[in-house]
């Protein structure tokens, strides 16, 4: 996001926006992936290697990857916001909150699962607050944003899919694999 003024965007956004999505896609979301069932097969896969870094076997690159499209594509929004001139910034908070959170149901191993019903919710919960954030007040106040019509929500909101597919895309990239075929043992999935 620093690479905004590189872009044309005037600032970057403010500190109480960045807290706030942290809130909705590190609190709510991450305590809800906490409580997602094992994939499936993960007994048959073999142990990580003790020696093998945390973010081995490919999860750098899996994570580098997703930050570059969730800021590629929030930066994108709040250029084209800037560009046709609504509240840009805001755009930009919503952008990153959206692709963010599509990144959260794209890295869930099963999609349609009942197993766990926390996680759909807690995206909900998210992107309620999230309006929230734009459209009440004294939420608006205190995270200084402000309303957005349908045009601007709309190019907020689409970065959503963005995310989501760029994390299905990328859950099983970079993995390598054992002679026997079988993928490593780690990373994001």
């Amino acid at each position: 996001m620093l690479a905004g003024p590189l872009l044309g965007l005037p600032l970057p956004p403010r500190a109480g926006q960045i807290l706030w999505i942290n809130l909705l896609t590190h609190g709510l979301t991450g305590v809800a992936m906490g409580a997602e069932p094992a994939a499936p097969g993960v007994m048959r896969r073999p142990p990580r290697p003790p020696d093998q870094h945390i973010l081995g076997d490919g999860a750098w690159q899996r994570l580098l990857l997703l930050a570059a499209a969730v800021t590629a594509a929030a930066l994108g929004a709040g250029l084209v916001a800037h560009a046709l001139g609504p509240a840009w910034q805001s755009v930009l908070f919503l952008a990153l909150l959206a692709a963010q959170l599509g990144v959260v149901l794209g890295l869930r191993d099963r999609l349609l699962t009942r197993r766990n019903p926390f996680l759909p919710l807690a995206v909900l919960l998210s992107a309620l607050l999230a309006a929230a954030a734009l459209y009440v007040p004294f939420l608006s106040s205190v995270l200084d944003t402000e309303a957005l019509d349908p045009i601007g929500a709309g190019i907020g909101v689409a970065c959503a899919p963005i995310g989501f597919l760029v994390a299905r895309l990328v859950r099983t990239a970079f993995r390598k694999t054992d002679p026997t075929g079988r993928s490593g043992a780690s990373g994001l999935r």
